[in-house]
């Protein structure tokens, strides 16, 4: 069942004041947007919407559909970006076609493969609105889930990101499933964020903080890399449950060999700047949780 707008915008406004109002552990955080707590609506939210797509012929059209239908309605702008990351199938055409159907799409081929956090960060520097978001073009991303929550970012003061998290987790196969409970156990440990449901799933940021970021990550963990590099400053979250779709054809590359070396790689280099080159002294961000 879809999330309730006016139940959200209410619960919304109670836990993002006292996440305001908080001071976690020590300094308030660098970045991010500390505004007073009025509490009061702010009007439809701006945002930018990047899909990639790799090999999505089959799926590519409904997932950005689903953008145009459900997020459309709730934004005073939107703009969906999508990427052909060097496909091999038709997603390129489809891609093209999708921008004649509807001005508010973009589509972009990239003549070699920049993988997803690479097209993430693409993205991110093209992106004109406050918000920022990445749908996968597989379709599984149940976007009429998600639609209800941009009525949280109308709010005052502005949510920085916004974190989605699985709660039918069986549509996917078991070996993917370990995968993420394996995934999760380390995140949580490396980086000291035991309430943190999911941090490699859909999430909406702020895109001047995302800017200010310094993201490197071009693998499956750049949504990682997003969420801590956020909680690390201080910068309190929320975070709310959504349903999967099964994915309708084709294969995820998910758990090729390949990507989960990159993945272990992409967190090593994390830990290793956080903790012990830098030495970044640590402000706990809140996780707040909607659902």
């Amino acid at each position: 069942m879809a999330a309730d707008p006016d139940d959200l915008a209410l619960r919304a406004r109670a836990w993002w004041r006292e996440a305001s109002q908080a001071t976690p552990e020590a300094d308030p955080p660098r970045a991010g947007p500390p505004r007073p707590a009025s509490g009061g609506f702010q009007g439809l939210p701006r945002l930018t919407v990047v899909v990639p797509a790799l090999n999505e012929e089959a799926n590519l059209r409904a997932a950005a559909e689903a953008v145009l239908e459900h997020l459309g309605p709730r934004t005073s702008f939107l703009e969906v970006l999508v990427f052909n990351d060097a496909s091999q199938d038709s997603t390129g055409w489809v891609a093209e076609q999708l921008m004649r159907d509807d001005p508010r799409v973009r589509a972009f081929h990239n003549p070699r493969r920049l993988g997803i956090g690479g097209i993430y960060q693409a993205g991110l520097r093209l992106a004109r609105g406050d918000y920022y978001l990445l749908i996968p073009g597989d379709n599984e991303t149940r976007v009429d889930e998600i639609a209800p929550y941009l009525v949280t970012l109308g709010l005052e003061p502005v949510p920085s990101l916004l974190l989605f998290y699985p709660t039918n987790p069986q549509v996917r196969p078991w070996r993917r499933r370990l995968a993420s409970w394996v995934y999760m156990v380390a995140v949580r440990l490396l980086f000291g964020c035991p309430t943190l449901r999911y941090a490699n799933g859909t999430n909406i940021v702020l895109t001047g903080l995302a800017r200010q970021l310094g993201l490197r990550t071009a693998g499956f963990a750049y949504q990682t890399e997003v969420v801590v590099r956020v909680l690390w400053r201080g910068i309190p979250c929320a975070q709310a449950g959504i349903r999967l779709q099964p994915r309708r054809a084709g294969r995820s590359t998910a758990l090729s060999w390949a990507n989960l070396q990159a993945v272990a790689a992409a967190l090593a280099r994390l830990w290793w700047e956080l903790r012990v080159t830098t030495r970044e002294r640590r402000r706990r961000g809140a996780i707040w949780s909607l659902t």
